[in-house]
């Protein structure tokens, strides 16, 4: 099955914000963390069902980067992958949760 990705535009934001961050505690450690977070994307899409349903409705589930202690928040909708944001596992859900209702 072939799935076609779509990374809500939050997301750019997401990782901006996050990549900066990273950057100030040591030069080059943001765009190790985009890596990260792109590797771990990749390694969804072969298949997002092995990923824990979260939350029943809409499907919704993440995936935990590798390195970084960030969490990748999507759905699965037919043959589309649906990227919600990028967030710190710290973050509360309700950071999230508006995005699904756009």
């Amino acid at each position: 099955m072939t799935l076609t990705l779509v990374v809500r535009p939050e997301v750019d934001d997401d990782l901006l914000q996050a990549e900066e961050w990273y950057d100030q505690q040591e030069p080059g450690l943001g765009q190790k963390f985009l890596k990260d977070v792109f590797e771990t994307i990749n390694r969804l899409l072969q298949n997002p069902f092995l990923y824990y349903k979260r939350y029943p409705r809409p499907q919704v589930r993440w995936v935990y980067t590798h390195r970084f202690p960030y969490r990748i928040i999507f759905s699965v909708i037919d043959n589309t992958v649906i990227v919600y944001a990028v967030i710190h596992g710290a973050r509360h859900d309700r950071y999230w949760k508006t995005r699904l209702e756009r």
